[in-house]
């Protein structure tokens, strides 16, 4: 039971997504939760098939979730959804409008990746 999550786990919490084929649950998003948790974030798996994927990111903007991260199977797609230039490892909600950050290509992300975008958020150097 030590690794489940609870909806009070969540509540008060920045919420991060990790959206990809085959997120929900991974190791490695557990991992990097008890890195990050102490900062008053909690990410969370999102599985999204190919044919939920348009929905879904249209809808980023306007979802409760301030962060998603983009696993690799979904980097080119959501870069070119945004019209930018590369990929799209992670969009971040900021003053109201949605803020990217990009890479020249296609990006593995593992737990190290994980906790250098979230580094990206400005909420601490000690991660």
């Amino acid at each position: 039971m030590g690794d489940r999550m609870n909806p009070s786990d969540i509540h008060g919490k920045r919420l991060i997504a990790v959206a990809g084929k085959d997120t929900f649950g991974k190791q490695f998003i557990n991992v990097v939760n008890k890195e990050i948790a102490p900062l008053g974030l909690m990410m969370i798996g999102i599985n999204i098939n190919e044919e939920d994927f348009g929905f879904f990111i249209h809808n980023l903007a306007d979802s409760k979730v301030e962060v998603t991260i983009f696993m690799p199977e979904y980097q080119k797609e959501a870069a070119k959804f945004f019209g930018l230039d590369g990929v799209l490892l992670m969009s971040y909600k900021e003053d109201g409008e949605l803020r990217f950050v990009t890479a020249s290509e296609v990006t593995p992300i593992d737990d190290r990746k994980l906790l250098d975008l979230t580094k990206e958020l400005g909420v601490s150097d000690e991660i």
